[in-house]
C-alpha cells in the first residue's frame, strides 16, 4: 500500500492548483487514464439510468448510442460485455 500511496501524492502535487477539468486533460494527455474504458463506464451509466427511469433496454441503448455518436452494437457490445466479466 506505500507504493500506492507515494504515487497518489505525487499525482497530488502534479495536479495542485489545477481545476478538475485541467486535471483531467493533463491525465488524458499524458496517458494516465484511459479513454476507452471511461467511455464504457459512462455508456454504462447512460444505459443504467434509462433504464431506470423505464426506458426499454434496446431503446435505450439506441438512444445512448446516439447521443454518443456511435453504433448500436458498439454500445451493446459494452453493456453485454459487462454481464460476461461479472
Amino acid at each position: 500500500m506505500r507504493h500506492e500511496e507515494r504515487l497518489l501524492e505525487e499525482l497530488r502535487r502534479e495536479l495542485r492548483g489545477l481545476s478538475t477539468t485541467q486535471a483531467l486533460a493533463y491525465l488524458l494527455r499524458e496517458g494516465l487514464l484511459d479513454l476507452r474504458r471511461a467511455e464504457e463506464a459512462a455508456i454504462r451509466r447512460d444505459v443504467a439510468q434509462r433504464t431506470a427511469r423505464g426506458e426499454k433496454k434496446c431503446h435505450a441503448m439506441g438512444e445512448t448510442a446516439y447521443d454518443y455518436c456511435c453504433s448500436y452494437e458498439k454500445v451493446r457490445g459494452i453493456i453485454y460485455r459487462n454481464k460476461e466479466n461479472q
